[in-house]
């Protein structure tokens, strides 16, 4: 019986990155179909870089979703997520084996449970993908996605529509997702870093979402040189064609700080209370890490400080 995966993935940007090694492991060593079920706002990076051969989105419902998997007859799940809806869903698809971690709240439904250390991570997914009987998984998401040429179209516009040289562009990066607010750094700091940047005649251009848009705003307005804002407006995959032609990434963990590694965009990024030896960007040696245990303590001086040693 040919091998047929249905990967669950999680929410988050981040966790879809750092399942990706895991998955194109899976397609080179078992030849197997893979779906993956993924937020539709980032299916895209999947189909783009040619991972799977379908995928189901997280926003249908749970019946909907039920329906759709059990009809495709898969052989192995595997499950980034440890949600309820996720295993209850890969139960009753009567999928063989259904590989998780043990500290799913249902881990009793799953045919393998391997150990979790930490938060979700490239590592720990990893350990999933040993569980398949996979050997070679890379340790990082590097060289794994592919842009399409629009995508780098859309940006080249952008650039020529706004007058901005493709040299020496440094991505500042502030936001983060409504539920983790707790890692953004006071946007004052921001300006301050923002304005002695422009000073130096670098290119500061405010990255976010479509969503964060307002914010990036809010901000770019109180700097003295107004930097220029990329949102993202055709989707996630012109955000990343957007990062390959930047000298540099600044700001938050973040999706977005692991969307730029991924591309290969070296990164400084500012960690508060969360471990940047689980979660930073990868490969880590490649990026510098500001961290203090408390995001409020970190100063301005100190980003313009690692800036200026690069640039």
């Amino acid at each position: 019986m040919a091998c047929r995966v249905v990967f669950f993935n999680m929410n988050q940007l981040g966790d879809l990155l750092f399942s990706l090694p895991t998955i194109k492991a899976t397609k080179d060593e078992l030849s197997a179909q893979i779906y993956c079920i993924v937020p539709s706002s980032l299916s895209s990076l999947l189909i783009a870089s040619k991972l799977i051969d379908g995928h189901f989105s997280k926003d249908d419902s749970f019946l909907k979703t039920l329906k759709n998997i059990k009809k495709e007859n898969f052989n192995k799940a595997v499950l980034f997520s440890e949600s309820t809806s996720s295993l209850l869903i890969a139960f009753f698809s009567n999928i063989q084996e259904r590989f998780g971690f043990e500290t799913a709240g249902l881990n009793f439904l799953l045919t393998k449970r391997v150990i979790r250390k930490g938060v979700p991570s490239l590592f720990n997914n990893k350990n999933l993908g040993t569980a398949l009987g996979l050997k070679n998984i890379k340790n990082d998401y590097c060289e794994i996605l592919k842009i399409p040429k629009q995508n780098f179209d859309n940006v080249e516009e952008w650039l020529k529509t706004n007058s901005i040289s493709d040299k020496k562009i440094i991505a500042i990066s502030v936001g983060s997702s409504k539920k983790r607010q707790n890692k953004k750094l006071d946007e004052r700091k921001w300006i301050e870093v923002i304005n002695f940047l422009s000073e130096k005649n670098l290119i500061c251009v405010l990255v976010g979402a479509k969503w964060e848009k307002s914010e990036l705003e809010r901000i770019a307005k109180q700097c003295r040189a107004e930097p220029k804002i990329f949102a993202g407006e055709n989707g996630i995959l012109d955000n990343a064609a957007f990062f390959q032609k930047c000298s540099l990434f600044v700001g938050i963990d973040s999706g977005a700080m692991h969307l730029a590694a991924a591309v290969g965009l070296k990164c400084i990024v500012v960690f508060g209370n969360t471990d940047p030896n689980q979660i930073g960007p990868l490969p880590f040696e490649k990026h510098i890490i500001i961290k203090k245990e408390s995001i409020k303590q970190i100063k301005a001086e100190e980003i313009v400080e690692q800036v200026c040693k690069i640039l």
